[in-house]
Formats: C-alpha cells, sequence, structure tokens
C-alpha cells in the first residue's frame, strides 16, 4: 500500500477530468496517491490492489488487468483524485506558506458553497465510476481471482462490495 505505483497517470487526470487548460497538471497528480488508498484499495482489497501494482510495476499489465485498469480503475480514480485536488486548487504551498491564488481579471474566486457543489459533483461522479468497477469485478470474479481472495494479515483490507441490493422486501 505504501509503493508509489500510480494507477493512472497525469495524461488521465488532464483528459478524463474537468481541468481547464491553464492548471498545471503536477499540482494534481499528488492527488492521485490520496485517492488510491483512501478509496480504490477500499474496492479492490489488498490482494489485487497489490497485484496490479507489482504488474504495471513490471511492465506486464495484460489481458482482463488491463482492461479492468483501462476501463474501470482510470475513471474511479481519476474523479475521486478530483475530490481530493479540488479544495487545495486555489492555493499555492510553498517556501513562503500558504497563498491563495489571486483572481485573474476574467473571473472571480469562487464561494465556498461553489467549490461545496463542484466537490459533491466530482464525488457522486466518482462514487458512479466506484460502483461500476465493484459490480464489474462481483459479475467478473472468476476472471479476477486475487478479488475474493485473502493474505491472512491482520492489515489486509477486504473488498467493500457495496450494496448490491437496493429495494426493500416485497412480501
Amino acid at each position: 500500500m505504501s509503493v508509489n505505483i500510480l494507477f493512472c497517470s497525469r495524461n488521465n487526470i488532464i483528459t478524463r477530468a474537468p481541468l481547464g487548460g491553464n492548471i498545471d497538471p503536477d499540482k494534481v497528480v499528488p492527488f492521485i496517491k490520496t485517492a488510491q488508498d483512501k478509496y480504490l484499495l477500499i474496492a479492490l482489497g489488498t490482494v489485487l490492489y497489490d497485484y496490479l501494482q507489482d504488474q504495471i510495476a513490471a511492465g506486464t499489465l495484460t489481458g482482463v488487468y488491463k482492461t479492468l485498469v483501462d476501463e474501470y480503475i482510470v475513471d474511479t480514480l481519476v474523479h475521486y483524485t478530483m475530490v481530493e485536488a479540488l479544495p487545495f486548487l486555489a492555493y499555492s504551498i510553498g517556501n513562503t506558506g500558504i497563498i491563495k491564488n489571486l483572481n485573474s481579471e476574467q473571473g472571480a474566486s469562487p464561494s465556498k458553497s461553489d467549490i461545496d457543489y463542484l466537490l459533491q459533483k466530482e464525488l457522486s461522479t466518482a462514487q458512479f465510476y466506484s460502483e461500476r468497477l465493484v459490480n464489474y469485478l462481483i459479475a467478473q470474479n472468476t476472471l479476477y481471482p486475487q478479488y475474493l481472495a485473502t493474505t491472512g494479515f491482520s492489515d489486509n483490507v477486504y473488498p467493500d462490495k457495496g450494496q448490491q441490493y437496493r429495494n426493500g422486501w416485497v412480501i
């Protein structure tokens, strides 16, 4: 879990997140690791998470695992990364401390309620992709034996399979 292998790239953030062209994507990249640890580890579980990191590090990610990353994990991670990054994008942290970025000539700083609204929208989108990921893993669990596997260690995180039944009892 502490390895700095990222499941998505800087380019994924640029092309799939609602960032303006003048935002430095390098300001967002550190939040990928945070989003991975906080949200993706819980969705995948320790065994599958570690397996995918090992495959990515070795450059051997292929087949159904590449499909899993490219078509399900990246979208989930991009939007959870934005959830983590949005509160910080208006600030710069440097040697002189924390500085709020000044307004441009064409715009004004958003209010807290505006930022909260954007956070809620990104969170909703991230949750959609996360549920889609989990549903796919449950439906295709024979393709991904690591999904339901365990290492037996006390720090093992088991995948959160979400709430599969949303309707009440029918009598």
